[in-house]
């Protein structure tokens, strides 16, 4: 055990040495007080959660509910299979899936609220069919 200990001591010896705590030199000169912002005619003059309540009129909207309708009556394409992908602003992926050619398709989306606007991209395995794509805007 004891030749153990030797050899483990001149590997165990730069990590202590690179352990430093650093900063053994400060005086009270370099320490500077944080500087305490407030906007507006804000009464409080605290950051504290306790003293400054909400407002009852807040409200924050991360998350919208939005469908897309596409009316597949309207879509002549040639191909046995078609696919709709949609994209948000940022080419993060939507929905991508295969759908059917006829009746109305209602997607509904969960998204974020300034995704937008979408890429909506219907295509078909068949080379004789164009992609159709358009953009949604938010109403």
């Amino acid at each position: 055990m004891n030749k153990l200990k030797l050899f483990m001591l001149p590997l165990a010896l730069p990590l202590l040495m690179n352990c430093g705590g650093g900063g053994g030199e400060s005086t009270s000169d370099d320490i500077v007080a944080p500087i305490e912002v407030t906007t507006g005619d804000t009464a409080n003059k605290t950051t504290l959660l306790k003293d400054n309540p909400i407002s009852e009129v807040t409200s924050v909207k991360v998350f919208d509910n939005y469908s897309i309708n596409i009316d597949m009556t309207e879509i002549k394409m040639q191909g046995e299979y078609l696919f709709l992908k949609v994209v948000d602003k940022d080419k993060k992926a939507l929905f991508l899936g295969q759908v059917v050619h006829h009746d109305n398709i209602k997607l509904p989306l969960t998204i974020v609220a300034d995704s937008f606007p979408l890429l909506v991209e219907l295509y078909s395995e068949s080379k004789e069919d164009k992609t159709i794509s358009y953009e949604v805007y938010y109403d």
